[in-house]
């Protein structure tokens, strides 16, 4: 680091009492650190070791840096007999939404160059093998969570189970937009990819204009509702209307939505009242199926907008999203923009369980939203959050708002979100073509 700059920092932490400028001298750290030596040392993409820095890196090689990075956590967290990875860090266990994050980090790991082709097909062949075989629940959906060991349903206490605790469509549709894309870039794939397609009851998935959940009681009695909110709902309904099942309701965000003043910023809510509003689904979109409908992206846009205006009007840099933290009680949070009446809440899994920490920068979102929406301000999150990739382990959540300290603990998600980032960064194009709306 340059010990000019870091001297800077020490004294305006030293003699300023006013919380807005002490967090703008933090932000000087991990850009100094970028600066100085590169930030996270870049690996080999044979071997996955460290090499010795160069000297300042463009963008572009810290995108493809960062990738090799996400890419070492998939490589230790993956199961062979399976195909699938763990979770997180320490959990062995996976929800059909990581399942589609991680077929998507393979194809994107691939892409960019990081794996080989044997290594590739070996995987994708795997992974489509489980995705073919593994139980469902009640043969209409994937169980919302399996162990990645033996790709075994398990329930919500993670004992294996034969009836299932119901489907997350919104998390089906992840593993479909996936797919779709693998199908699309990879042809030989395409047949093991609608095989996998045609095991799904779309009748039950899909119906009256909206995707559908389900949860399953102890008794083994199954309870159907409409699932998703605005942003998550049309990212979901995106995967299945990419294989001809269109739930038309819920692929429109103005269906149900209107403003909320968030820091003077009129964000997009959803007018049901229980969604999270936050920076994940809008990310995806804009990188994978691209923003299908006009207003998608302008509620993109002001999702944005009003995490910009609280680092404007309060200091605080924000970059918000959904992460598995080593923060107890819940150790995963929802960090919101808004949600139910509450501006930038965070909270536990649970609706409801809203806690005053911890709060962070989400790396994830940093990479996203800077690869989609290059602006001053995301190349100022970009910048800070680089200090919370572990070379060898793979990218935490990010940093804690207060101290731009890292989190620590990969998952699977951030590590493959980044790894998408880095292939939209080098192709700047969505990855689907096909037209959704």
């Amino acid at each position: 680091m340059n010990i000019a700059l870091l001297r800077l920092v020490i004294t305006s932490q030293s003699f300023m009492t006013d919380r807005r400028p002490i967090r703008r001298a933090l932000l000087l750290l991990p850009f100094a650190f970028l600066l100085g030596c590169g930030g996270d040392s870049p690996t080999d993409p044979g071997t996955g070791t460290p090499t010795p820095p160069s000297g300042p890196r463009t963008e572009a090689e810290i995108y493809l840096d960062a990738a090799r990075v996400a890419w070492q956590f998939i490589e230790r967290k993956s199961e062979p007999a399976t195909g699938l990875a763990w979770a997180h860090n320490t959990f062995q266990y996976i929800t059909v939404w990581d399942m589609g994050s991680l077929l998507a980090a393979v194809h994107a790991a691939h892409e960019l160059g990081i794996i080989s082709d044997a290594t590739f097909h070996a995987r994708v062949a795997r992974l489509l093998e489980t995705f073919n075989t593994m139980p469902m629940v009640q043969n209409t959906g994937f169980n919302r969570t399996y162990d990645a060991v033996t790709a075994r349903m398990v329930d919500r206490s993670n004992a294996f189970t034969n009836t299932g605790t119901g489907w997350s469509p919104v998390d089906i549709g992840r593993l479909l937009v996936a797919l779709r894309i693998l199908a699309r870039d990879e042809p030989q794939y395409a047949a093991s990819a609608q095989s996998i397609v045609n095991r799904l009851d779309m009748s039950r998935l899909v119906r009256s204009g909206v995707i559908r959940g389900s949860d399953v009681d102890r008794n083994g009695n199954i309870y159907t509702y409409r699932e998703g909110e605005l942003g998550y709902e049309q990212y979901g309904a995106a995967g299945f209307a990419l294989w001809g099942f269109r739930a038309n309701e819920a692929l429109d965000p103005n269906w149900n939505s209107a403003p909320v003043d968030v820091y003077g910023v009129p964000v997009y809510n959803d007018t049901r009242g229980n969604a999270r509003i936050t920076s994940e689904p809008y990310v995806m979109l804009g990188m994978e199926t691209g923003f299908y409908h006009p207003d998608l992206r302008k509620h993109a846009e002001r999702v944005l907008a009003a995490q910009e205006a609280r680092f404007n009007q309060d200091g605080i840099l924000t970059m918000v999203s959904e992460d598995a933290l080593p923060d107890p009680p819940h150790y995963f949070y929802y960090y919101s923009v808004y949600h139910d009446g509450r501006i930038f809440p965070v909270e536990g899994p649970i609706s409801g369980t809203y806690v005053s920490g911890p709060r962070w920068v989400s790396s994830k979102a940093a990479f996203g939203y800077r690869a989609i929406m290059p602006t001053e301000y995301t190349r100022t999150v970009f910048d800070a959050i680089q200090t919370s990739g572990i070379v060898g382990s793979g990218w935490g959540a990010g940093v804690y708002e207060d101290t731009l300290q890292p989190t620590g603990e990969p998952s699977l998600n951030t590590n493959a979100m980044i790894l998408e980032s880095a292939l939209y960064y080098e192709r700047q194009a969505p990855f689907s073509s096909e037209s959704i709306q």
